[in-house]
């Protein structure tokens, strides 16, 4: 019979294996298409000619004139299966604005279609799937589509409220919610100030309200808030709204009030979302938020700047150099939120909460 210490040091081994074992995920990485392969994508003009295609289109080295569904999704691909520092990437879809029932098209400034992340998926074993089903739409046909994305493997499904209209307090929303909590499969939904499209400013920026999603955690979802801070010190005054403390202060109750509620940080490594991220160090430090509420994402194909050097003065020519656009999207974003101190459940806990 072996003894205790014998004992102990093999479940300590067991211990460190599994650690090491626990899959790096990205839990935030996004695609678009313009639809010429018939790949139910679309996007508006205005979407084209602003400034997060024209990022998108940096962080995957294509031109503007060579953005079509197929160079798009190749470049994607590649870097997925080049990167070293992920075992997976969830590859969010885009659901379009419904009104009535109906998909409202002229509304809908990006859709990026379940069926094309699918294929994605299915080519490669590193995407997973993060589905995007409004709730707006009719009702047979939200459960259905959910249906058809949950038998497809959806590791979780994605709204951006404020781009597709999404009010998450409104009683359409609960079937969502009844069907997301009885099969055990997060929402990622956006959070804070949002500028990607025309849609997300004034008239519907307060549906990405972190406190609009307490429905949802009552009702026992688990809710994933992207937080996206981009008040830039005033730049955007009129449709600044800053979340942060929301957000905090839901975290620190989330254990008490039973909520599964879980912070994305992939938007954070900006010039203006450095202070969030300090204050979610502090808030782990002090053991007021658990570090495996906070997962990683990278907002993949945004380009990332090395976010440790902000904590000192650059100048513009020195922040052009600390874009971090040499290498893959993937890597760079993993290292510079390792760099910057992040704890080390960040980078794995969404390997426990995902339906994989």
């Amino acid at each position: 019979m072996k003894d205790m210490e014998t004992i102990n040091n093999g479940s300590h081994c067991v211990e460190e294996a599994a650690l090491t074992q626990k899959k790096v995920i990205d839990i935030h990485a996004h695609i678009v298409g313009p639809g010429d392969s018939g790949s139910g994508c679309s996007m508006s003009r205005e979407f084209r000619f602003g400034p997060a295609f024209a990022a998108m289109l940096m962080g995957l080295r294509i031109g503007p004139l060579d953005a079509t569904d197929g160079k798009i999704r190749a470049a994607v691909l590649a870097s997925v299966e080049a990167s070293s520092s992920i075992d997976h990437a969830v590859v969010l879809a885009l659901d379009g604005v419904y009104k009535n029932g109906s998909l409202a098209a002229a509304e809908s400034q990006v859709i990026v279609a379940n069926d094309y992340v699918m294929g994605l998926a299915a080519e490669s074993g590193k995407v997973l799937l993060g589905a995007s089903v409004h709730p707006y739409r009719e009702p047979r046909n939200m459960q259905a589509e959910m249906r058809r994305c949950l038998d497809a493997g959806a590791a979780l499904f994605v709204w951006a409220p404020a781009c597709q209209q999404i009010n998450p307090e409104d009683d359409r929303c609960i079937p969502f919610y009844l069907c997301l909590a009885r099969e055990g499969i997060p929402l990622l939904c956006h959070g804070g100030t949002v500028f990607t499209t025309r849609s997300s400013a004034a008239k519907f920026s307060w549906y990405n309200e972190s406190r609009r999603l307490r429905r949802a955690l009552d009702i026992g979802v688990k809710v994933i808030i992207s937080y996206s801070h981009a008040s830039c010190g005033g730049v955007f005054p009129s449709y600044d709204y800053d979340s942060i403390d929301d957000l905090l202060e839901m975290l620190r109750s989330a254990d008490e009030n039973g909520w599964e509620l879980y912070a994305d940080i992939s938007a954070l490594c900006s010039p203006s979302g450095t202070s969030c991220l300090e204050r979610l160090k502090r808030e782990i430090a002090m053991r007021k938020v658990r570090p495996e509420r906070i997962l990683f994402g990278s907002d993949f194909p945004r380009p990332v700047i090395d976010i440790s050097s902000l904590r000192r003065g650059m100048t513009p020519d020195e922040l052009r150099q600390r874009l971090m656009c040499g290498g893959n999207m993937f890597d760079s974003a993993f290292d510079a939120l390792r760099k910057f101190g992040m704890d080390e459940a960040v980078f794995t806990s969404a390997a426990d909460i995902l339906r994989l």
